[in-house]
């Protein structure tokens, strides 16, 4: 079974590097490898010139303006062919059995499209900072399962892509709602009915993924904003149950928020109008600019082979 890695990057070289070398060090070889670059230099294509003489290893470059991560990925998918696609971040390390554990989850079970697997991190100071974490329990329920899990590990079989489409560029790092391309993803395969499963055994460290204090807090406003940016995008493409779960779960969150208010703790009153500011940005973009359908990937991978056919 191939499987292919997906790795979108922008000026990380170093944290890039160990990734894909992490990779190349599984035990399941069956792979081929994708970065997809953003950088405006070519510090990261220098540093993977190790990687290159293999023919498992592609580099790509992606200069969009205005696009962010969840271009690059999409890019990578329509380049690839393996029957599995796996996507990490340019700032983890995979386990050595990675790959052979998401092999062997998706052979036992035919019906299988999605598994979400763990981001743990690897020891640091937490009174100075904070590393995103996704500790992937098996029990999270379908609704909240998406708001948690994390990008940094997923994986998926290809077919998943017609039914559910691929990455929402105006969603993600980089781009115009600036987080949460993975909140995006995993809502939209909840709702499709898709079989997903969430294993803690496939894990991934996020080995460069420490931010000081004042960073970790820049870092969750804009998952606030872009949770909330992706429920306003669900709602304006038609799916008003997304909408009203949202608002409902964010009258709670108001709710609970007003006693932490009255000790002078602002925090969480700050989340939810960062998340409310988000939803109606989102509400108000185009609905359909920037989601990338199954049918406009296919188009995508037609394009790109043909391209290098030629």
């Amino acid at each position: 079974m191939l499987v292919s890695v997906i790795i979108a990057t922008k000026q990380r070289p170093q944290p890039l590097y160990d990734a894909v070398q992490s990779v190349f060090q599984s035990t399941y070889q069956e792979f081929e490898l994708f970065v997809i670059d953003q950088s405006p230099d070519n510090a990261s294509e220098m540093i993977l010139s190790p990687f290159h003489s293999d023919p498992r290893f592609h580099y790509l470059l992606n200069r969009r303006p205005g696009f962010g991560a969840a271009s690059s990925r999409n890019l990578g998918i329509a380049a690839s062919h393996g029957e599995i696609v796996a996507l990490i971040d340019d700032d983890v390390v995979v386990k050595p059995d990675w790959l052979a554990q998401i092999v062997a989850e998706f052979s036992a079970d035919p019906e299988l499209d999605f598994i979400a697997g763990r981001l743990s991190a690897s020891p640091y100071d937490r009174t100075a900072g904070y590393t995103p974490e996704f500790e992937a329990w098996p029990y999270l329920s379908r609704w909240h399962f998406p708001l948690h899990a994390s990008g940094a590990n997923f994986s998926m079989r290809r077919r998943l892509f017609d039914r559910v489409g691929g990455y929402d560029e105006f969603c993600g790092p980089g781009s115009r709602l600036r987080a949460s391309d993975d909140t995006d993803l995993c809502w939209r395969i909840v709702r499709s009915g898709a079989r997903y499963k969430i294993c803690p055994h496939i894990e991934v460290v996020h080995l460069h993924g420490f931010r000081p204090q004042a960073e970790a807090e820049a870092l969750f406003a804009r998952y606030q904003y872009g949770n909330g940016g992706n429920f306003g995008r669900f709602t304006r493409r038609g799916d008003l149950f997304a909408g009203a779960w949202f608002l409902a779960r964010e009258v709670k969150h108001l709710v609970r928020a007003l006693p932490a208010l009255l000790r002078g703790d602002r925090r969480e009153l700050m989340y939810s109008h960062q998340r409310l500011r988000g939803f109606w940005d989102g509400f108000r973009l185009p609905p359909n600019e920037g989601f990338v359908s199954g049918e406009k990937l296919r188009q995508m991978m037609v394009s790109l082979s043909e391209t290098s056919s030629a």
